[in-house]
């Protein structure tokens, strides 16, 4: 009897441990895998509804909204590898069909532009950068004059505030490349954004996600590629997680059916060895822009050329004159 008592305590005791993990907000969420893109040009979309909350003292940034509630730092004061998530927010964010995040679910690190006037344009996601303001989206997106940055974008509204755009950085190779070309190498960018209240918008959101060290060493063809974007004709994000295959000379695609006008500048993330999500590619490039079909998106390969714009993108990121595309 006493033999079987403690197995049966053993058991209870497993089962609350495993009920304990499952559950607990702070645990890791592991980034959905490959993510699929399809057509890319940016067209107006509906404007956003609802009104600003005021920002905190010597907030200087037009509409600012505060909204960093699932923002933290770990132990010593660093921000954490990504926002708390529950585990009905991360089971959707791994659904492998091309399917819309709800509100509370979706990435708030990836965000859309948003023209003088509400115009909604291209995506475009934080990147972990010296200091906190930085964005990568497709370089045919620019330029950005008077748009602002709106991270977690939803029905309309700007729960984490807007980050005016200050400045971008183009691949100086894009422009030639791009003369007459169907397909432009180089689609890529990088968009620097004011600070709002005294804080970054890598700060506000609580997360960013990575840039490979060395990018021109991944292989051609990646599995488990999950791309996040804002189609239009959509309330919110819009994700997809498959593998992504070579097309062209230096380009990858990916099917997955839903991202029309809209989703250029759409980060293609991989989860790193360390769970953080690492992007290999902005929608982009490929048949004008991004694909001609909503099934079917693509991106440029990057190279080196693009860590050493990251690179350039960060030391600029001291000085108030904006960078030159």
């Amino acid at each position: 009897m006493a033999g079987f008592r403690a197995a049966l305590g053993a058991v209870l005791l497993g089962v609350l441990t495993c009920g304990v993990a499952l559950s607990w907000p702070g645990a890791p969420t592991p980034f959905p895998t490959t993510a699929s893109l399809s057509s890319a040009s940016h067209t107006p979309g509906a404007a956003r509804a609802g009104t600003p909350a005021a920002g905190p003292p010597g907030a200087t940034a037009a509409r600012y909204l505060g909204g960093s509630d699932d923002a933290g730092t770990d132990g010593l004061g660093r921000l954490r590898a990504g926002p708390e998530r529950s585990a009905a927010c991360a089971a959707e964010q791994r659904r492998p069909d091309p399917h819309d995040l709800r509100s509370a679910c979706s990435y708030p690190v990836v965000g859309v532009f948003l023209r003088p006037g509400g115009r909604q344009s291209c995506t475009a996601a934080v990147v972990d950068s010296r200091h906190g303001d930085l964005l990568v989206t497709a370089a045919h997106c620019l330029p950005l004059d008077g748009a602002t940055f709106a991270p977690g974008y939803h029905d309309g509204l700007t729960p984490r505030g807007e980050w005016p755009v200050l400045s971008a950085l183009a691949d100086p190779r894009y422009a030639e490349a791009r003369k007459g070309a169907e397909n432009w190498p180089y689609d890529w960018a990088f968009v620097r954004v004011a600070r709002v209240g005294g804080r970054s918008v890598q700060e506000a959101v609580g997360s960013a996600f990575r840039l490979p060290a060395h990018p021109e060493r991944l292989a051609a063809d990646l599995s488990r590629v999950t791309l996040i974007g804002y189609p239009h004709d959509r309330p919110g994000q819009h994700t997809c997680t498959v593998d992504a295959q070579p097309a062209y000379d230096d380009f990858r695609q990916a099917r997955c059916a839903g991202f029309s006008t809209g989703v250029s500048g759409s980060p293609w993330v991989i989860s790193a060895q360390d769970g953080a999500g690492l992007v290999v590619g902005v929608l982009g490039g490929a048949e004008r822009g991004g694909g001609f079909a909503d099934d079917i998106s693509y991106t440029a390969r990057f190279d080196a050329g693009l860590r050493a714009l990251f690179e350039t993108a960060q030391g600029a990121a001291l000085r108030d004159a904006p960078f030159t595309p």
